[in-house]
């Protein structure tokens, strides 16, 4: 085979990879930002219709490391995060001094490092862990399955208002450009450090871990429920759903 003809070989699976990159949402980059709309479940904030960086209900959107405000095109790990390149070495968002030779004290998100408000502004926002365990809560939300363009959705109806929003299993990057879990379940990063003034958290405290909602569609034993609180390392790679409203 000519050189002609292995280069555009090359080019197109190059290009096969870049598609599943975790850097990059699910469905094509749109040229400007899609704005979803702020779905009103009855609950005290309203939800955004899809993900950060999609475009449609049940697209998968970027996936971010906790506290960046773009996806990147390189692995999801220590050495390439923004506020530390190690668990104990944190630069910022950090009330430990075991994690970092300069805490700041700050458990939640500045507005300038939270990717839903510096796409779409106003009170678009990064949910906190309580407005997530609201949702998970709420007796007058229904759970169904909904299988959107190949990935299986958690579809949650709210009985008191009609309305619906879906959360695909995107997966996440665990030290990988792909992600890992794809139609298992979607993690979806909350606005706070995991700190032991949390309530909603019951494991050991770790600043170099954040908190994060799991959304499954899939069928759990007695012991898990299709969408809980948990704790994951901020270096991986996430998706983040929008909510609409003032923080409390």
């Amino acid at each position: 085979m000519g050189t002609k003809h292995i280069l555009p070989l090359l080019a197109g699976v190059l290009l096969s990879l870049l598609a599943f990159s975790c850097g990059k949402a699910e469905e094509e980059t749109p040229e400007k930002v899609v704005v979803p709309e702020a779905v009103d479940l009855g609950l005290s904030v309203k939800w955004a219709s899809f993900d950060v960086g999609a475009s449609k209900p049940g697209g998968t959107g970027y996936y971010v490391a906790w506290g960046e405000a773009a996806p990147k095109d390189t692995y999801y790990k220590w050495g390439t995060y923004a506020w530390g390149h190690s668990y104990n070495t944190l630069t910022k968002y950090n009330n430990n001094p075991a994690y970092g030779t300069s805490p700041d004290y700050r458990i939640r998100l500045k507005q300038e490092d939270d990717i839903a408000h510096v796409l779409y502004g106003g009170q678009w926002r990064t949910p906190t862990p309580e407005e997530m365990q609201e949702l998970i809560d709420c007796p007058f939300i229904t759970q169904s399955v909904e299988t959107i363009d190949g990935i299986d959705c958690l579809k949650l109806t709210s009985t008191k208002t009609g309305k619906s929003i879906l959360f695909p299993a995107g997966g996440l990057c665990e030290d990988t450009m792909s992600p890992k879990g794809r139609n298992y379940a979607g993690y979806y990063w909350s606005d706070e450090i995991d700190y032991t003034d949390n309530p909603l958290m019951l494991e050991y405290h770790n600043p170099s871990t954040a908190i994060f909602m799991l959304v499954s569609p899939e069928v759990k034993t007695a012991h898990f429920t299709s969408m809980h609180l948990h704790t994951w390392v901020r270096a991986h790679g996430m998706n983040v759903r929008a909510v609409f409203g003032a923080r409390q």
